[in-house]
């Protein structure tokens, strides 16, 4: 009796088994079917784009132009042009890359202006280059913005089981001027200055980014009130090397979870309000102060190690 329960149980487990590993991946590729089947497609082509929609104006410029919300797949390589996003209607953009590579040669990559709330996805198994020039030609002289590969007005997210390298030469990586939140992915980020910016908050809830940044690594700069310009990262992995602050933020820095390792020539976190160590792995390895700011407290669930001289605030 007790050899069959025995032998009954390890078929039950191996079925169990084989149900997970193998439903997995089908999820995965209906979740990316009821994305290409919902999405207006955008296929680049080079020095232009095709796309049946009228919602998609393809300049002669290289600009390609998306004016109504919804959910945009945009497959192929931009030799020399941007995804200038500018909607007229209430609703969410939604852009999936499924290898996209882009390149513009006096602007950014991705420019949102206008819209209620962005998301960037990448589509799973998928590799996707963005790399802008090291000098920016502005309509108005006097305009100082994009000032990224990625710029966004409004709130940004960016999410999806892809991959994404952003080549920023003329200033920062990923900018929004509003909340940016990343969800997943791996993304890879190269910045002449700043690498990667959410003015009123930068969340990061999971996924594997590094950071390699002339300025500052990563930070929020929303000085308006307490409850912005912070950074939380609950999740992921997260490299950071920087010649400025590594991590910088207004209000607030808080790490409840993830992996996270940093290192600068300057300070490590610097925040003018509390940096909060709740969980999660930090490693901080500066020439600088590792922490900087008005107060810090640390939790027994976060483990912390200090390379450099570990504090000044």
């Amino acid at each position: 009796m007790k050899k069959t329960l025995a032998l009954l149980l390890a078929v039950l487990m191996a079925s169990l088994l084989f149900v997970s590993c193998s439903t997995e991946p089908k999820d995965e590729s209906e979740a990316g079917a009821k994305l290409e089947k919902k999405a207006t497609e955008i296929t680049l082509t080079g020095s232009g784009a095709t796309c049946d929609s009228s919602s998609v104006y393809v300049g002669e410029d290289g600009k390609i132009s998306i004016n109504s919300a919804g959910t945009y797949l945009i497959t192929g390589t931009l030799d020399n042009g941007m995804i200038y996003v500018d909607c007229v209607d209430a609703g969410i953009i939604n852009l999936v890359l499924k290898g996209v590579s882009i390149t513009n040669d006096d602007g950014a990559c991705i420019h949102i202006r206008k819209t209620q709330n962005a998301v960037i996805t990448l589509y799973e198994g998928t590799e996707n280059v963005l790399t802008d020039g090291a000098s920016y030609k502005f309509e108005n002289p006097e305009d100082t913005e994009p000032d990224a590969a990625i710029y966004s007005k409004d709130d940004l997210t960016i999410n999806g089981t892809g991959s994404l390298t952003v080549n920023g030469n003329y200033s920062n990586g990923i900018v929004s001027k509003d909340g940016l939140k990343i969800d997943n992915g791996v993304i890879n980020v190269t910045a002449a200055r700043h690498g990667i910016k959410g003015k009123d908050y930068l969340v990061i809830n999971g996924g594997t980014i590094n950071v390699n940044a002339l300025r500052d690594g990563i930070k929020s700069t929303n000085y308006d009130s307490q409850l912005v310009g912070y950074i939380e990262i609950n999740g992921g992995t997260v490299n950071i090397m920087s010649e400025d602050e590594a991590v910088q933020a207004v209000s607030a820095v808080n790490f409840n979870g993830g992996t996270v390792n940093v290192g600068s020539t300057n300070n490590g976190i610097k925040c003018d309000g509390a940096i909060n160590f709740n969980g999660g792995t930090i490693a901080i390895d500066v020439e600088d102060n590792a922490l900087n700011g008005f107060a810090i407290t640390k939790k027994e669930a976060c483990t912390v190690t200090i390379s450099g001289v570990p504090y000044n605030g």
